[in-house]
């Protein structure tokens, strides 16, 4: 893979668990793939203000934690798969960990046909830890307005305006800045299944996959809202679903999943769930609906 991009982990760049926020991860990976795209010739400098709606999915996977000061590198190689033609991720270039990886899919755009052209097929296990694990098909519930994502027992939590500094220069929402909003919003879904442990301080969260469709391309100063919900339940890892919907058109142009657990902040360890914690995030479930596998993204 080839070395595109390097820094470290700055401590504003850390959240309540003391370690590089989710953001901040894919704002690294996300300067790695412009690096390694500019490299390839796969894109020149015109092309980066509108690199945002060119990408159809991301599925990030969270490996390891970044510390403050962590010395980080990013890797960047093409990939000759259907479903996604580039892998970046940052390793700690200390111990060489993986820490985080991003894979994405250009669709039928002229970006994904170069990458398609400049890749030789990566044999599945050299890529492993960066394949999809626990989320393996899109959500695909771009179809749905915010009554009908209520009536399924999506909450609101997230909402604002769209500054000029989250977006390029042709004022397209980045990627990380997505993400950034998504995760300042979690708060207020766990504020509303666990007050309690919330209030306390002593618990955070901490997600170990996420992936992202989109259906349309979210811009500087349009409102927006986010609506989130518990789909699947366990012990020891949760995974939610999140709708990101344009409030100017009504339209959801964002879908999301992610895998998430509990955090005991003094222990740095995930929490196990017990029975009762269960029986409470069962019943807040939502039931999704059936999901099309062919449902268009953008």
């Amino acid at each position: 893979m080839q070395l595109t991009y390097r820094g470290s982990v700055n401590r504003w760049e850390c959240d309540e668990n003391d370690h590089l926020n989710v953001r901040f991860c894919e704002q690294k990976l996300y300067q790695t793939l412009l690096a390694g795209l500019l490299a390839e010739q796969c894109i020149d400098a015109h092309d980066l203000p509108r690199l945002p709606s060119l990408i159809q999915r991301q599925h990030i996977r969270f490996q390891a934690e970044s510390r403050l000061a962590a010395p980080l590198g990013g890797y960047f190689t093409a990939v000759g798969h259907d479903e996604f033609q580039v892998l970046v991720e940052l390793r700690n270039e200390v111990s060489g960990l993986v820490a985080c990886s991003m894979l994405c899919d250009f669709g039928a755009t002229a970006v994904a046909h170069r990458l398609r052209a400049l890749s030789q097929r990566v044999k599945p296990e050299a890529i492993a830890h960066a394949w999809p694990r626990g989320i393996n098909a899109d959500l695909a519930l771009h179809a749905l307005t915010q009554a009908q994502a209520i009536d399924l027992g999506f909450r609101m939590i997230g909402a604002g305006v769209l500054e000029p500094a989250e977006c390029t220069t042709e004022q397209q929402l980045l990627p990380y800045y997505c993400m950034g909003r998504i995760s300042d919003s979690m708060a207020h879904l766990w504020s509303a299944i666990f007050p309690e442990s919330e209030a306390s301080g002593n618990e955070g969260g901490a997600v170990v996959e996420f992936r992202r469709t989109y259906a349309g391309t979210l811009r500087t100063d349009d409102p927006f809202q986010i609506f989130s919900g518990i789909i699947e339940v366990g012990p020891r890892v949760q995974s939610f679903a999140h709708l990101v919907f344009n409030q100017r058109t009504g339209a959801c142009c964002v879908n999301a999943q992610a895998i998430g657990l509990r955090m005991d902040l003094k222990a740095r360890k995930a929490i196990t769930m017990n029975a009762d914690a269960l029986a409470n995030l069962q019943a807040q479930r939502i039931r999704l609906p059936h999901r099309d596998p062919k449902s268009a993204v953008r």
